[in-house]
């Protein structure tokens, strides 16, 4: 069972990497294009219009890479409401619970809306082009099934991360910390 969990958490590693070059990759295509925009604008008589549709599409493309990473490094919005209603005890249990719960939950409707939404979308059969650049509007909308995908993928690997770890010691972050020795001082 560990070679199993050093081996998913290797693999995950890798997942995050690659997601992360593909991802600042998008993100200087897109700082390029808003440059070039932004300088054209202001120095030339006309501003080339592909800049602002390259723009887009690499922001689309970033998102689409960089949230299967937000998921593993738990970068999402994150509301801690639990910890004033549960002793410091029984506080790690409850966070272990809600994120398996939350975990499940969006692992499901990303491949729900993966299956039923996204790909019927992206994959129409109108042949459709952007504006500027000529592009097939399906490379575009790719994007959109890149990210439910690696979203889904992201949440499964989480799920499975999760269950493996269930039995780990907890690390305590800053605020559990400061509540544990605030519990310390009232008992003691």
């Amino acid at each position: 069972m560990s070679k199993f969990k050093n081996g998913l958490d290797k693999t995950i590693d890798i997942f995050n990497s690659i997601l992360c070059v593909f991802g600042v990759f998008f993100y200087l295509t897109f700082v390029v294009c808003v440059m070039v925009q932004v300088i054209s604008r202001n120095f030339l008589p006309n501003a080339p219009s592909w800049t602002e549709e390259l723009a887009r599409y690499s922001f689309i493309y970033m998102v689409a890479f960089g949230c299967g990473v937000a998921v593993h490094r738990r970068e999402f919005v994150n509301v801690e409401f639990l910890h004033d209603f549960f002793e410091i005890k029984h506080l790690h249990i409850v966070n272990r619970i809600l994120d398996l719960v939350i975990q499940v939950v969006l692992c499901a409707f990303s491949l729900y809306l993966l299956v039923q939404s996204v790909i019927p979308f992206a994959f129409i059969k109108f042949p459709m082009f952007s504006t500027a650049m000529a592009i097939p509007m399906q490379y575009v909308y790719f994007g959109i099934v890149l990210m439910f995908g690696f979203l889904s993928l992201a949440f499964l690997a989480e799920v499975i991360s999760t269950l493996l770890h269930w039995n780990d010691p907890v690390e305590l972050n800053e605020m559990d910390a400061a509540l544990e020795a605030m519990t310390e001082k009232k008992e003691g």
